[in-house]
Formats: C-alpha cells, structure tokens, sequence
C-alpha cells in the first residue's frame, strides 16, 4: 500500500522559468530552466534497454530538459516516455551560481549564491531521490517531490527513475538476493547503478563533491534505496542513506507470485507484449492488497551505510476500508487474526489504541520493516538514527492533498522536502546530508532512543523516546 503518488504539493516546478542555461556535462550539453537561483533539468535518459533486458548506459549527447518527458503529476497529461529509454531518466536540481556553458562561460556572478548555501564550487553535497509509488507508478519530476528548497541551500538534488512492474522486477526461481555473488538483482536495480555512476560522472559539472553522496526515497522509494546501499556495486557512490517510512515487499518473486506470472503468460525471460504484462501484473497485485506485488524484500536488506530511518505512526489509518473495519465489533480480534496472516503473532502494539486494524496493517506494510532495518542497522555497529511521526498541534499535508493534523503515510514528504515552514525536520536532514549526524542520538540496543516529531508546522514540537518500535517489534518481531 503505497500512497505517495498522490501526494500533495504545489504546481509541477516546471514551465514557469524566466531564463534557460545549458551546462556542458560529460553526458554532453544538458539544458534547463532558470528560476531563483536555481537551474532544474528535466528527465535526463541515463539508460537503455529492451523490455525485459538488461540495461546499458545512454552514450553522450545534448538534452533539453526545459519539461519533463512522461506524467510527473499522474493525470494522463503528460507526453510519451522514449523509446527505449522509458522511465529510465532523471531530473536534476542544482544551483546556478558557477556552472559553465559548453563555450566555457561561466553563470554570471555569483547568481543563486544566497547565505542558505555555504557550499563552495566542488563541494557540494549530493542528495539522491528515489520515488514511491508501490514500484508500479512515480515519476522523477513529481512536483510534490521538488529539490528545488535543498538547491537554495547548496545541495545537488537528483531524483531517479527506474522501471517498473514487471519489466523492472520480474524475478526468476534461484536467482538468489540482491547483493550476493552471482545473483541476477531486480531490473530496477541494474537501472539505479547506472544512474549512481552517471551521478558520480556528471556531478562535478555542477559543482558537486561525488565523496559527500545521501541516497532517500520514502516508501517503495525507500525500499529501493535500501537495496542498493545492499548492492556491493554501489560500494563508493552512495555514502549514507534515508529511508522515510521504507515499503518492502514480503511475497515478492515467491513461488505462489512466479506461478500466477506465468499464467499471466510471462515467461521464464519475460513476455513479448505490454497486453500480457499487465495481465500477469494484475493477477499478482490481486494477491496483494497489503503488499506490495513486487520489490524487494527484507531479507536482502543488508545495512552497512550510515542510516536514518523514519516512519509514521498512523500509516495507513486513513484508507477507507480499514476506517471502516476498525469500527466493526471485535475489531481487536479480527486485528489478531489479519496480523497473524502477516506474520505478527506476539501482542497488538498498545499504541493500536482505537484503530487495530488500521494499526496492524501499517505495522505490517511499513512500520515492521522500519523497526528490522533499524535494529539489524545497529546491531551491525552501523551509526543509525530513527525518528517517527506523530499527531500533534498544526497541520501537515496528507496522501490525499489535504490537510491533516494526522500522522498519515506522506506526510513526511513536505516536510523532507522544507515546504512545510516551520518544522524541524527539513533542517536535520540538511544537518545529515552535510554532516552525516541529524543532530540526535543514536539508535542502539538497550535503549534504542528515537527522534519524535508532534504535529507540524511551527507549532510541531519533537523529544527523543526510549525504543518507540518496541511494540511493533514485539508483534512483528519473528516474522
């Protein structure tokens, strides 16, 4: 259950710019919109491939990337993706100040340099964004998803595509885990490992430091971003990760989910038509209501960066049947029974309180993998931190675009992204992607201290807690 789609936000940061500027880049000439200070590049291809196949790099070449190529909003609106290339692209957001025109010339002056950005040229960090989207939609210039804020800030924002479905996540029995010597990974890995490298190639043109790289997403994003940091070829490209409320698929390439593909008619080296594909995606997504149908899954997770993990409190609480489930009588027996069949056989979380239902399922779906990644993170001796959103005084924004004085799946991503003004969030990621420590402490056995942020806005207020999953580890703890 991945919700970040339809996440809110302000109109897409494209279109609106009074000046263009081409950078001259080792992928070639790559040309963008001005606004602020800041130069945005849309949907950048990085990669080939044929449907099914492995990937290859793009070879140089020019590219206007003054709009987005594909949907970014999600409304049907947008323009044809490449052939080819499909959602393999990325979209780039970086300071004007310093860059170079391919004639040599350099942005005049010291255009966007604001007292935000304390980042002299060559050192400017890197930050990574992966998008959710229960690995089966997203787009790299979703406007709600904007780096536009960390830009002004002296950070190099890229965010990634990658296949989808079936196409980037198809796996065949005894391919083995992510990661390990031999394994064939998902389709949608190889595509980010590419991308990591066009990063790491292309970055200096902008000014950035390939040394000081934060891979993020939030939710299959997330996920995502965890198995790549698992991926030992991402040894050196990435240096420390974010994972905002991580979505990690429990069935995903499972005999049962291999069998229904192939009645779909996807074959052991995928199939021939988008017709078929979709078919044997529905059969898997029918399978999988509280699951995502494919993606990777936690036991390939294999922590060994620096990590921040976080997660909501009520997850899920807003979708509609499990409002209506939790007020059905014995709920709390039937919020038994539903996380038995996820795997949760130890007590309900006290903190279900009203909504075990609601609770259980975004334990399950979210909340679960949070905790395990958190605890095997630390136990590793890997520097960790974990934080957690609760309701509180003032508003944020919800997966549905309103406003919540919830604590719901999304919510986090304006703030993330600093267009919720006033909370403190925005600001301690800064700290970590500068730094490397969001300014609390760590998470460790015995005590397993978290960050909490209640509410939102200016009047969000935070404290650290003694090991705010212990109830969730409790329940979910051996599954």
């Amino acid at each position: 259950m991945d919700e970040s789609r339809t996440s809110p936000g302000a109109a897409p940061d494209c279109g609106t710019a009074s000046d263009t500027f081409t950078v001259d880049a080792p992928a070639g000439p790559l040309t963008g919109r001005v606004r602020g200070g800041v130069l945005q590049i849309h949907t950048i291809p990085y990669a080939t491939a044929a449907p099914f196949g492995p990937s290859s790099p793009v070879p140089p070449g020019p590219h206007d990337g003054r709009a987005p190529i594909g949907d970014p909003v999600g409304d049907g609106s947008g323009t044809p993706l490449r052939e080819g290339v499909g959602h393999m692209q990325l979209t780039l957001t970086a300071p004007l100040a310093g860059l170079r025109a391919p004639g040599g010339e350099e942005a005049a002056g010291d255009v966007g340099r604001t007292a935000a950005d304390p980042h002299p040229w060559g050192s400017r960090p890197i930050l990574l964004w992966i998008h959710g989207g229960r690995f089966e939609e997203g787009h790299p210039s979703e406007p709600w998803c904007s780096g536009r804020r960390f830009s002004e800030e002296g950070i190099v924002t890229v965010s990634l595509g990658y296949r989808k479905r079936l196409d980037g996540f198809w796996r065949k029995a005894g391919e083995g885990r992510v990661g390990e010597p031999g394994a064939a990974p998902y389709r949608a890995v190889d595509d980010l490992i590419l991308a990591l490298r066009w990063v790491r190639d292309n970055a200096p043109a902008f000014g950035a430091d390939p040394g000081n790289v934060t891979l993020t997403g939030q939710s299959a994003g997330a996920g995502l971003a965890l198995a790549l940091a698992s991926d030992p070829r991402s040894e050196g490209l990435v240096h420390r990760v974010i994972a905002m409320s991580p979505g990690l698929s429990r069935g995903s390439g499972g005999a049962l989910r291999r069998a229904l593909g192939r009645i779909g008619g996807i074959g052991p080296d995928g199939a021939p038509s988008p017709e078929i594909t979709d078919r044997a995606y529905r059969l898997l997504a029918a399978v999988a209501p509280t699951d995502t149908a494919v993606g990777p899954r936690i036991r390939e997770i294999r922590p060994r960066l620096p990590l921040l993990v976080t997660a909501t409190s009520e997850e899920f609480h807003f979708a509609p049947p499990l409002v209506a489930a939790d007020r059905l009588p014995g709920n709390r027996f039937l919020a038994r029974i539903i996380g038995a069949a996820h795997g949760g056989t130890g007590p309900l979380p006290p903190e279900a309180g009203d909504r075990p239902i609601g609770g259980v399922i975004s334990d399950a779906s979210i909340r679960a993998s949070a905790v395990a990644v958190a605890d095997s993170s630390a136990a590793a001796g890997t520097p960790t931190w974990v934080g957690e959103f609760r309701p509180g005084r003032g508003t944020g924004i919800g997966p549905d675009g309103k406003v919540t004085d919830g604590a719901p799946h999304c919510v986090d991503l304006t703030r993330f992204f600093g267009r919720e003004d006033g909370h403190p969030y925005h600001g301690e990621v800064l700290s970590f992607i500068r730094t490397g420590d969001p300014g609390w402490p760590r998470y460790s056995a015995p005590e397993r201290t978290g960050r909490i942020w209640y509410g939102g806005g200016h009047e969000a207020v935070e404290a650290d807690e003694p090991d705010p999953w212990g109830g969730v580890r409790a329940m979910f703890g051996k599954r």
